[in-house]
């Protein structure tokens, strides 16, 4: 049985910005419509809860906004605007296994390069997006070098800092069938476990942005599991649904560490941004057009995926050689990819042929564009993308298993507020680095970067060629 509590809470100052309550006031004809002011934490909507449960913990909400024009700032579309990216390279320092101390003093220099991608002044709650990694992913994102990127935001003015991300689609300490509402304590055991908590290496509070149970009273706070809003001028969607952490962050870094990913071919800032900050809803309607194929040849019929789809979508009769899928079952979720004994190649997803950019659009790096830009409406110049270039990988983060790096060297970091460009250019120097070093680049998954970036120009006008600015640390 569902009852519903209304919050009203006013007076709402953003009338600047057409919030709907600070123009109208309190209103018997807005309760009920579930109506959120632009400032976030001031509404006037309604809440369902269960009944008989405390009102004090988590809700499971959804929250519907007026719709909204979409919004691209001329600095993603003029050449002469464009933001630019710095560049911070460090050479000879071997990031992945540097000692604590020389990492904080590499993470204030970071702080430096950050200071020259945003000038002004900063209001409100901080997010530092991050990526924790699985149990087994030791090649995963530092928090040391993520410490002095706080430094800058409390100069600036913020009045709350925390570091988060959100529960995934799939299994695991970070899965959200094991961490439901109220009860996420293997996901913060991980967090802290890897560096990230107030006391720990990161020096920042962790939250589960899609869990508001563990939000910070007073630091950072946010209400609800997932924001939906209505957009016009995205092409393949027309609501999102943002993570409630990440919708009510005044201020976001969004921290990537680069991988190469089976599915969306570089995991980077867009994919951080896209999946990391999205809620449960957004990222199945991402994956929605993948489904498992699978190799006779290489398929030993093992049954592991079976086991492990959390959908129970995969069935593996006695007499076949391969499991088979269930496509009203499956959420594309790449678990089954991810466990596979066999490893890449005996298991793909893939949605339909490529032939043209509209059959196209259903990859799921074209998604995350689309979706990309859809979460950042309306805050692009309060986000700043930083790409961690080290200990990167053939297989993302989300893989709980270990893996060596790629390379031999690093390859620094890169700040600025376009996302798309962030990616495209670390996806170049990594090919480059390949090719130095003698190593086999994977052409497919790194032509998907150029494939997106030539789609946000064509249906978008959002530039990923931009001036670079480099700075150096040895």
């Amino acid at each position: 049985m569902v009852s519903f509590r209304y919050m009203v809470s006013f007076p709402c100052s953003r009338a600047d910005v057409g919030c709907l309550a600070a123009q109208n006031g309190p209103s018997e004809s807005w309760l009920g419509t579930g109506i959120y002011c632009d400032c976030k934490r001031e509404n006037i909507g309604y809440t369902q809860e269960t009944e008989g449960q405390n009102k004090e913990k988590e809700k499971e909400v959804v929250v519907i906004s007026k719709i909204s024009p979409l919004q691209i700032p001329d600095q993603l579309r003029s050449s002469e605007k464009a933001w630019p990216i710095v560049y911070l390279q460090t050479r000879n320092l071997d990031l992945w296994h540097a000692p604590t101390s020389l990492a904080y003093l590499v993470g204030n220099v970071l702080n430096t390069a950050i200071q020259r991608v945003h000038e002004g002044p900063i209001q409100g709650q901080a997010l530092l997006k991050v990526h924790i990694g699985e149990p087994n992913c030791h090649t995963r994102m530092r928090p040391e070098y993520v410490k002095g990127i706080s430094k800058f935001l409390i100069e600036r003015g913020a009045s709350g800092i925390v570091a988060g991300d959100t529960t995934v689609a799939y299994s695991g300490l970070r899965g959200h069938k094991e961490n439901p509402k109220g009860s996420v304590s293997k996901y913060l055991q991980l967090a802290r476990k890897h560096g990230w908590s107030k006391n720990g290496k990161s020096g920042a509070s962790f939250v589960v942005l899609d869990r508001p149970s563990t939000s910070k009273p007073g630091k950072f706070e946010f209400v609800t599991e997932q924001k939906r809003f209505e957009l016009d001028g995205v092409n393949r969607f027309n609501d999102f649904y943002a993570a409630g952490g990440f919708a009510d962050a005044d201020f976001v870094v969004n921290n990537a560490h680069l991988t190469l990913h089976g599915l969306a071919g570089v995991a980077g800032c867009v994919k951080s941004i896209a999946m990391g900050c999205s809620g449960l809803t957004g990222k199945l309607r991402m994956h929605q057009s993948l489904l498992p194929h699978f190799d006779a040849e290489l398929c030993i019929g093992c049954g592991k995926c079976v086991e492990s789809c959390p959908e129970n979508a995969l069935q593996l009769n006695e007499d076949d050689t391969c499991p088979t899928v269930d496509p009203e079952s499956c959420i594309g979720c790449g678990e089954c990819e991810a466990v596979c004994a066999v490893g890449k190649g005996a298991i793909k997803l893939a949605g339909e042929e490529i032939t043209d950019w509209e059959r196209g659009s259903q990859t799921l790096p074209i998604r995350m564009a689309d979706y990309t830009i859809g979460l950042m409406n309306g805050r692009w110049d309060n986000t700043i993308h930083v790409m961690h270039m080290y200990a990167i990988t053939e297989r993302c983060d989300c893989l709980d298993i270990k893996q060596q790096p790629m390379l031999k060297r690093n390859l620094g970091f890169l700040v600025g507020k376009n996302p798309f460009a962030i990616d495209r250019l670390a996806a170049r120097i990594l090919a480059e680095a390949l090719r130095k070093e003698g190593r086999v680049v994977d052409e497919p998954l790194l032509k998907s970067v150029e494939t997106t970036a030539g789609y946000i120009f064509e249906n978008y006008g959002i530039l990923t060629e931009v001036p670079v600015e480099r700075m150096a640390v040895s």
